[in-house]
């Protein structure tokens, strides 16, 4: 069956290219040159991102500066800071 179908592939393949009409007035072009990039266009790309991104940052701006807590984090788990005994998801943290 696998033969046969081969055989099948084979007679479209060649009905199709007997098909093909060429015209004359038209020119090819070689696939082979139309892919072709070079390492200098692609660095060229990158630098003109790189520049665009430069200008459009805001000048003179400060860093935003971190939040730090002072104290540590209180998991949903964790006894309330109320000291009403519940978890900290059942007290305070419902309201959240």
């Amino acid at each position: 069956m696998f033969n046969e179908m081969l055989e099948s592939i084979e007679d479209r393949v060649t009905d199709i290219i007997f098909r093909v009409r060429l015209e004359a007035g038209q020119r090819s072009k070689s696939v082979y040159n139309v892919s072709q990039a070079k390492h200098e266009d692609v660095n060229q790309f990158e630098m003109a991102q790189r520049q665009r991104a430069a200008a459009q940052a805001p000048q003179g701006e400060k860093k935003v500066k971190q939040i730090k807590l002072n104290q540590p984090k209180v998991g949903r788990n964790d006894p309330c800071t109320c000291g009403s005994g519940k978890k900290y998801k059942k007290c305070c943290g419902r309201n959240l």
